[in-house]
């Protein structure tokens, strides 16, 4: 009888425990979305090297790009590489998301 009580106990926890872990976590929301930068703005580039991230910042702004969406998440990337005329380019990549930060408005690379 001991032994049904603690196996119920068991069934019980690993409930609760894979309840509770399959939320959906927003922790990693951020780091998601600056690999999506990243790999938008290394996208747009062609035949690089030495492709680096050397500064980065997130924030939220009115939408000067799109009416639909009031306000959209900007991420403003410090990028160097070397191009194919093995010239080392120092730009900056802005990646514009949608309000929820899962997908990407638009994105381009400007001169620092």
């Amino acid at each position: 009888m001991k032994q049904h009580y603690y196996f119920k106990k068991i069934i019980i926890g690993v409930f609760f425990a894979s309840t509770f872990f399959s939320c959906d976590n927003t922790l990693n929301d951020s780091d998601a979305r600056q690999i999506m930068a990243k790999d938008e703005i290394l996208g747009r580039l062609h035949k690089v090297s030495s492709f680096d991230i050397t500064g980065f910042n997130e924030d939220t702004v009115k939408n000067p790009i799109d009416t639909n969406f009031k306000k959209v998440i900007r991420y403003t990337l410090d990028i160097t590489y070397v191009d194919s005329n093995k010239v080392l380019q120092n730009k900056t990549g802005i990646v514009f998301f949608t309000p929820d930060g899962k997908s990407i408005i638009n994105s381009r690379i400007t001169n620092r």
